[in-house]
């Protein structure tokens, strides 16, 4: 806060409470002489009112803007948007166990090599050079030459593309197909999921700005505090000095001064706190600045009754309807994981283009297609139990599921108790503080008088002067309170606060 609007408000707060103090000659005046009547106190307005008005800066940053920035930046709702797309992945990877399965090979082997085989020719060899000594044709003759079997060639390269096509009843049907719908559900829950972090996010935002505001509104009436401390301590020693206060009376009132100058302190302590606080959910270094006005009435307050606000929380709450949907996701994994220890039924198709094809016989230094089709039916017991074993997870899974929704519809009714009673309790809160505030500020004028009487002491006006600025803090934390409940209240029924 600038010392401007520092001296602006000690200005508002003097004007109001009349700590102008006697004069320096008024100060001499013999305790005999007749004294001035005590300055009158305005009650147009309140002081906390003009403080608080007093701390808005034109074009300065509102709570809206703040929760604009802390969502824009919070790494707590760029996380929780990671769980869409894990969720869209998910349902992609399900979806691919409902198609038939295609598997592309290409390879070139090296075969190792074998024995060339043969097949003997029953013929007797005797008479076989017989008919070769027949022959005119001395090339055919040099080929029947030595000829008692058939050889075929081993061939110990091989090139081979094949494509097999399989598609599994079991898997698509009983497990991939609840797969998918689980996946299918979990976008629902995440979109649910990262709105109510969203709601959280934005009530963390505004309750910053508020507790902000509150620890500003605080520093100012400690400055009031102090300055009329300091305005108390002179009047005194004037009185001292003119023999109509005792000693005692100066001491008490250094003492109230020297307790308004460490309430000071703290309270810029706990400025510091809380700007540190909303800079750092904001993600910014810059000195954050008051651009709403707290001492506007807040007017937009809800009419339903407490009964009606809870109904709309059970059906709106993001939170709540994210779980409801994770139960959904919990019981289509069961079926999904107990359709994976059935036994597989599939179909199988392969096509096969090699060089040389194997199942060419003899084998052939050439590109051969040839083709398969099959049924298959796979069965492993192992699979089935720790299929058994995960199913009984998911069970547990989900009772514990059903349990935790029962907890949050619990924690939503004190929630929306907390917001309804607390906007309740800060207009009451309101009205009181305003009379309190005007009962405290007749008090402290009559007691100034009662003192200029020599009635009381001065102990009595510090205590009426306390009093006083009590009253002050309870209507600027009324003001901010009744804020703070909308907010609260607002996310408790499932809307953005």
């Amino acid at each position: 806060m600038s010392i401007h609007r520092y001296a602006g408000i000690v200005c508002v707060f003097a004007t109001v409470v009349g700590l102008s103090g006697p004069s320096a000659a008024r100060a001499q005046e013999s305790p005999g002489d007749e004294r001035p009547e005590a300055p009158s106190i305005p009650r147009a307005d309140d002081a906390a009112a003009r403080a608080l008005r007093s701390l808005y800066v034109p074009d300065g940053l509102t709570s809206d803007r703040a929760v604009q920035e802390v969502v824009a930046t919070s790494p707590d709702l760029r996380r929780t948007k990671a769980l869409l797309k894990e969720a869209k992945g998910g349902a992609l990877r399900a979806m691919s166990g409902l198609v038939p399965q295609l598997e592309l090979l290409a390879r070139a082997s090296k075969l190792s090599p074998v024995e060339e085989a043969g097949i003997p020719l029953p013929v007797d060899q005797g008479e076989l050079e017989t008919a070769i000594g027949l022959l005119e044709d001395p090339i055919a003759r040099e080929l029947w030459t030595g000829l008692t079997e058939v050889r075929f060639p081993s061939l110990t390269t091989q090139y081979a593309t094949n494509a097999t096509l399989t598609y599994s009843f079991t898997r698509s049907l009983a497990e991939a197909m609840p797969a998918y719908r689980a996946a299918k559900k979990s976008k629902e829950a995440a979109k649910f999921q990262i709105q109510a972090e969203l709601n959280d996010v934005a009530f963390d935002g505004r309750q910053a700005y508020y507790e902000y505001a509150r620890a500003e509104a605080s520093l100012a009436v400690a400055n009031f505090a102090l300055e009329a401390a300091v305005s108390q301590r002179k009047e005194t020693e004037s009185f001292f000095k003119a023999g109509s206060a005792a000693h005692v009376d100066l001491m008490r009132v250094r003492a109230q001064e020297e307790a308004a100058r460490v309430a000071v302190e703290q309270a810029k302590l706990g400025v510091e706190v809380a700007a540190r606080a909303l800079q750092t959910l904001m993600h910014t270094e810059e000195r954050p600045s008051l651009g709403e006005d707290l001492s506007e009435e807040v007017t937009e307050t809800p009419t339903e009754t407490e009964k009606e606000l809870l109904e709309r929380a059970y059906q709106n709450r993001p939170d709540l309807l994210a779980l409801r949907k994770y139960i959904e996701v919990t019981s289509h994994e069961l079926k999904s994981a107990k359709g994976r220890g059935a036994p597989n039924v599939l179909a199988r198709g392969s096509v096969q283009y090699s060089n040389p094809n194997l199942r060419i016989v003899p084998q052939q230094e050439r590109f051969v297609a040839t083709w398969e089709v099959g049924a298959v039916i796979r069965w492993t017991p192992n699979a089935t139990v720790a299929a058994s074993g995960r199913a009984r997870e998911l069970q547990a899974d989900l009772e514990r599921a059903n349990a935790d929704v029962q907890l949050i519809k619990d924690a939503i009714r004190v929630e929306v108790a907390e917001g309804y009673n607390g906007i309740l309790a800060a207009r009451s809160a309101i009205a009181s503080a305003r009379s309190g505030l005007e009962a405290a500020r007749e008090g402290y004028r009559v007691k100034r008088e009662q003192l200029r009487a020599g009635i009381v002491n001065t102990t009595d006006l510090l205590q009426a002067q306390a009093e006083l600025i009590r009253a002050q803090v309870d209507l600027v934390d009324s003001s901010i309170g009744i804020r703070v409940a909308m907010a609260q209240l607002r996310r408790a029924i499932g809307e953005m606060p």
